[in-house]
């Protein structure tokens, strides 16, 4: 019997492309599906693109929580109506904070039908949100994580399996260059332009610095001033692109030598996540400058695939250094380990969802 698949996402195709995994595999069992978007840059009616639902209400990815009451409880409205109307027989939910939205109707209605996709920190340090998250994952088929790390804010749980970030997988590059051979050397920010305070810190170390060029590309966050300040104390050598889409991402990378993933670790979310940047690291074979602190810089060290640095660092002396003992061929080999193992996790996960989709509520 064919099944038929909600899956609802709480941000933009181009901010979700790890919805991939899992249409790909109900197109591959040629069951149907539906699945929501969330545009929150702009107002306007429910939209309908083929197996697409996309939702049109103005929240900001920043900001005031306030602000966002009245379209979260849209979204809520929306997206109930459109599981009322579907008849949907599994629903797979991206991340929590849509999750605990629904909660009511998934525990009610799809309780062991319904795979939980948790991407990152939201709310937890607040008991009851916490509490709900737990009985989600409880009451789910199963519960994916893109990170280990979570284990921090989520309680063990054997329903919890590992589904990483990666995309473009099929793309298998290799280190073009020794980096010490090059005249200039582009470090590149690619996903939604934040964690300004981190990024000043590098730019303005490496100000005007004729080897050195500095290429942000996504998205910025809205209270993200760090192109304006750039300008404003004028710094010549960072570039400003705007958003891209996630196909791009292998000529995106053909011209970034080193990724920039510095995000801090003062906060749970990044002291926990693991971001996309790291399997763009270990696909297109890009060296990684990340926070020391993390559970991102753990793995980077464990995997000898980058550079981890501390705030307090003479980020210049730090990376000269790096560049100047970078050897290729080892960080090929180095990369390939990880994308074998993260490929094999992937491998498990995808035979997870498709059982998932004939059979839902036994889970074995």
């Amino acid at each position: 019997m064919d099944m038929k698949v909600l899956i609802v996402a709480f941000h933009s195709r181009s901010m979700t492309p790890y919805s991939e995994l899992y249409e790909n595999v109900i197109k591959d069992n040629n069951d149907s599906y539906n699945i929501i978007f969330w545009d929150r840059f702009s107002n306007n009616k429910l939209e309908q693109k083929g197996n697409e639902f996309i939702i049109h209400k103005v929240c900001s990815l920043g900001g005031s929580k306030l602000k966002k009451i009245i379209p979260m409880f849209y979204f809520r409205k929306t997206v109930n109506k459109i599981i009322k109307n579907g008849n949907y027989d599994r629903i797979i939910i991206l991340n929590t904070l849509p999750a605990v939205l629904l909660s009511n109707v998934l525990i009610s209605n799809y309780r062991g039908k319904y795979i939980l996709d948790i991407r990152d920190y939201t709310y937890e340090k607040y008991k009851f949100y916490k509490k709900r998250v737990d009985n989600l994952v409880k009451n789910s088929f199963i519960t994916t994580v893109s990170s280990f790390g979570f284990f921090r804010f989520l309680e063990n749980n054997k329903k919890i399996y590992l589904n990483h970030n990666i995309s473009n997988w099929d793309v298998f590059g290799f280190s073009d260059n020794e980096l010490s051979k090059k005249p200039k050397i582009k470090i590149g920010f690619v996903g939604v332009v934040r964690y300004m305070k981190e990024n000043m810190n590098l730019i303005r170390q490496m100000k005007n610095n004729g080897k050195y060029e500095f290429v942000y590309i996504g998205k910025t966050y809205p209270e993200c001033n760090l192109e304006k300040t750039c300008k404003n104390e004028n710094i010549e050598n960072v570039t400003f692109k705007g958003e891209f889409n996630n196909k791009d991402k292998p000529e995106i990378y053909k011209d970034i030598d080193i990724i920039n993933a510095l995000y801090g670790n003062e906060s749970l979310e990044v002291q926990t996540a693991l971001p996309n940047k790291l399997y763009d690291a270990i696909v297109f074979k890009k060296p990684m400058i990340v926070s020391k602190g993390t559970y991102l810089s753990e793995l980077v060290e464990k995997y000898k695939i980058g550079i981890a640095v501390d705030f307090k660092e003479n980020f210049y002396e730090v990376i000269e250094k790096y560049i100047n003992e970078f050897n290729s061929h080892e960080f090929d080999k180095n990369a390939n380990i990880l994308l074998y193992k993260v490929l094999c996790d992937q491998k498990n996960i995808k035979e997870k969802v498709k059982y998932f989709i004939k059979h839902g509520e036994k889970n074995e």
